[in-house]
C-alpha cells in the first residue's frame, strides 16, 4: 500500500457506550462503520484523564514519561520537546491537519501543518466536521494527509445544547449501567448525554459521506476512538476498567477485514506506533507502545501479556455543588491483564470510595435532577488494593 491517508477521530467521554459494544443506545452510523472496521474489543487507555490519555496516545508515551500528569489548562500541557505523531508525519511528507479539540497542549501549539480550529465552537461535532470537509474539498492532493478531528461531544460540558440534539433521549429510553444508580438525576444526566452521542454519530456519519463523496475512501484508513471512559462515579478519571475502557474502530482502505473482532489486550499509546507503520515511518526507540499494525494487514502479531494505566491528577471539584475546580493529586496505579486486574491506590486517604448501588441507604433519592446528586455522599473509606 502506498502511504494512506489517516483520519483520526477522537471524541470526548464515551468509553464504549455504543451499540456496537452491545450497548442499546442509537449509535446507527457508527453500528455500520463498525461492520465495515476491525473492532477492538479489550481496547485501554494509559491515564484516565482528558489531556494525559491524549498525550499518550500522541506520543507513544506514558503520562509520567512525558510529564503529561494533568490537564493541559490547569498547567499540564504536553511539553513542547515532546515529540508526536504530528512531527513525524510532518518530515514523512504528510499534510497535518487540525480540525476542533486539541487536549494535549494549548490551542494552536500543535505544529500541524493546518490548524482548522479558531473558535472553542470549533471543539463541537458539527463544526469540527464541517471545517475539515471543507478544508478536503479543496486541498492539494499530491501528498497523503493525517487529519485529526476531535470533538467536545459527549463531554458533560456539551450536554447543555439540548436542543442542537433533539432534547433529551426520553427517560424511559435512557440505558444504565449497573453501577450507576437508577434514579430520576442519573436517567436525566444520561438523557443528555445519550442525545450527545447521538448527535456527535450524526456528524460522524456526515463526515464519512463525505469521504465518499470526496474519493477519498479507498486510501483512507478511518480510526474511532475516543479519550476515556464516561462521565459517571467509577469511571472516567478512575483506573476501573469503565474508567480506561475506549472505543476502538479501524476501517481500512479496500475494506480489509471488515467486520472481524479482535479481543487482543491494546493501550492507546501503541496508537503512534501504528500510524507510524502504517505511513512508513520507522517508530522512534523511544516509544513504549507497540504497533497493532500487523493485526490490521495479516502480519504477526506478539499480544501484550498486561497493560500498565496511571491516574496522576484531573481538575475536580472541591465540594459537590461548588463552583470551579481544584487540581487534586490522587496518584493511582494498576495492572490489566486479560484474566485480572490490579489497583493500587497510593493515597486512599484523599477521597472516599463511591457507592454501588446496592450500598445505598434503604429508600434514598436523589434531591434534584442534577446528575451529580445521584449518589449519595459516601464516606467509605478506599483501600490501598482492589
Amino acid at each position: 500500500m502506498n502511504q494512506p491517508n489517516i483520519l483520526y477521530f477522537v471524541c470526548h467521554d464515551i468509553g464504549k457506550h455504543l451499540s456496537c459494544y452491545g450497548v442499546p443506545v442509537e449509535t446507527p452510523r457508527l453500528e455500520a462503520f463498525a461492520g465495515q472496521a476491525v473492532q477492538f474489543n479489550n481496547t485501554f487507555c494509559n491515564s484516565p484523564a482528558c489531556s494525559p490519555s491524549r498525550a499518550c496516545a500522541m506520543t507513544g508515551r506514558y503520562a509520567h514519561t512525558t510529564e503529561a500528569i494533568g490537564l493541559s489548562h490547569m498547567g499540564w500541557p504536553l511539553h513542547a520537546r515532546q515529540m508526536t505523531i504530528v512531527d513525524y508525519l510532518n518530515a514523512a511528507g504528510y499534510e497535518t491537519i487540525l480540525s476542533g479539540v486539541n487536549h494535549e497542549r494549548h490551542p494552536n501549539s500543535d505544529r500541524y501543518a493546518m490548524d482548522l480550529t479558531r473558535h472553542w465552537a470549533d471543539w463541537n461535532a458539527d463544526r469540527a466536521v464541517a471545517n475539515a470537509v471543507a478544508y478536503l474539498e479543496t486541498r492539494d492532493r499530491s501528498r497523503p494527509f493525517y487529519l485529526n478531528i476531535g470533538t467536545q461531544q459527549p463531554h458533560s460540558s456539551s450536554w447543555g445544547d439540548g436542543r442542537k440534539y433533539g432534547g433529551p433521549v426520553p427517560p424511559e429510553q435512557v440505558w444504565i449501567p449497573p453501577y450507576i444508580p437508577d434514579n430520576r438525576a442519573t436517567r436525566a444526566g444520561l438523557g443528555l448525554f445519550q442525545a450527545a452521542v447521538r448527535f456527535m454519530d450524526t456528524q460522524f456519519g456526515l463526515l464519512l459521506d463525505a469521504l465518499d463523496q470526496l474519493g477519498y475512501a479507498q486510501n483512507t484508513v478511518v480510526v474511532f476512538t475516543t479519550d476515556h471512559g464516561i462521565s459517571a462515579a467509577r469511571s472516567k478519571g478512575t483506573l476501573y476498567d469503565r474508567g480506561v475502557e475506549i472505543a476502538l474502530l479501524v476501517r481500512m482502505p479496500g475494506g480489509q477485514g471488515a467486520g472481524r473482532q479482535v479481543t487482543h489486550l491494546i493501550q492507546n499509546i501503541d496508537f503512534m506506533p501504528t500510524f507510524c507503520e502504517a505511513a512508513g515511518v520507522p517508530v522512534p526507540g523511544d516509544v513504549q507502545g507497540r504497533s497493532f499494525w500487523p493485526l490490521l494487514t495479516g502480519g504477526e502479531y506478539r499480544p501484550h501479556d498486561a497493560l500498565y494505566t496511571e491516574r496522576n491528577y484531573h481538575g475536580e471539584r472541591p465540594a459537590r455543588g461548588a463552583d470551579g475546580f481544584v487540581d487534586q493529586y490522587d496518584p493511582v496505579r494498576a495492572v490489566r491483564t486479560p484474566e485480572f486486574h490490579y489497583l493500587r491506590w497510593f493515597k486512599p486517604e484523599v477521597k472516599p470510595r463511591p457507592l454501588l448501588p446496592w450500598e445505598f441507604p434503604a429508600g434514598w433519592q436523589p434531591e434534584s435532577l442534577d446528575y451529580e446528586l445521584g449518589w449519595p455522599v459516601s464516606t467509605a473509606p478506599r483501600v490501598a488494593e482492589e
